[in-house]
């Protein structure tokens, strides 16, 4: 999938790593979510001159993945790109869902993570970086929506982004990275937003508890999975240099 940013005069694309999908099940698609809305409304088939318009409940439901991925903290709230840059490139743009938050950036070509500096001392460090003699970039840092490295790259570079999604997705139909129960939960603060819009404050103040049950439990899940695939415990700093040492 690409991921091209408009936001910044530059135009870098951002290809997402292939992923294993989660099951479809019964709520593959966007128009199944609707679907699912529609049987708990009572209301007939959604469309254009409904009320609520389909339009209206799409847009709900892309509020609701993006009021989600903001307090998930789970392995697949990560999306994982690359992006190949020429020789002299030094700034690039992130992707267009990237909303702050912590990165990590490889040089795949050259094998390596480069080190994250704060803008001020990145700046004082290389006042302009276009000045800089070409060569394979060790830092960088983030400036807006843009990534700076120096020194600009001095052949082409493949580097891979890992960073927090915010759900800013290219369509609104793209649902398929959430669990089918997190779309569940999707639909759910989608019918808050419909009785909300229609008047019905008794049915949409269940639908908000419901919503907010299911995102307690959601986050409580997340806490419970880190935890366990730690095994309950925290790395040694003895079994992380250990680990290191088996590094080529």
């Amino acid at each position: 999938m690409p991921i091209t940013d408009a936001t910044t005069s530059l135009a870098t694309t951002w290809t997402e790593h292939a992923v294993v999908s989660f099951t479809a099940g019964t709520l593959a698609t966007s128009a199944e979510m609707i679907t699912e809305i529609e049987s708990k409304l009572k209301r007939g088939t959604l469309g254009a001159n409904s009320s609520p318009t389909s339009t209206s409940v799409n847009r709900w439901l892309v509020r609701a993945k993006e009021e989600l991925m903001q307090v998930k903290s789970f392995d697949f709230s990560r999306r994982y790109a690359y992006a190949t840059l020429t020789a002299g490139d030094y700034r690039v743009s992130l992707p267009p869902d990237y909303a702050g938050g912590s990165i990590r950036l490889n040089d795949q070509t050259n094998d390596y993570r480069l080190v994250p500096w704060p803008s001020h001392i990145f700046d004082s460090k290389f006042p302009d970086v276009d000045a800089e003699s070409n060569g394979a970039p060790r830092v960088f840092t983030i400036k807006h929506m843009e990534l700076w490295l120096a020194p600009p790259v001095n052949a082409s570079t493949i580097l891979e982004l890992e960073y927090d999604r915010s759900s800013d997705d290219n369509t609104t139909t793209d649902f398929a990275y959430l669990p089918e129960v997190e779309r569940f939960r999707c639909c759910d603060y989608a019918l808050y937003e419909a009785c909300e819009s229609l008047e019905d404050w008794e049915k949409a103040k269940w639908y908000w508890d419901k919503w907010a049950r299911g995102l307690g439990r959601s986050v409580g899940a997340d806490a419970r999975k880190k935890w366990k695939n730690m095994g309950f415990r925290a790395i040694s700093i003895f079994e992380n240099a250990a680990l290191r040492s088996h590094q080529s």
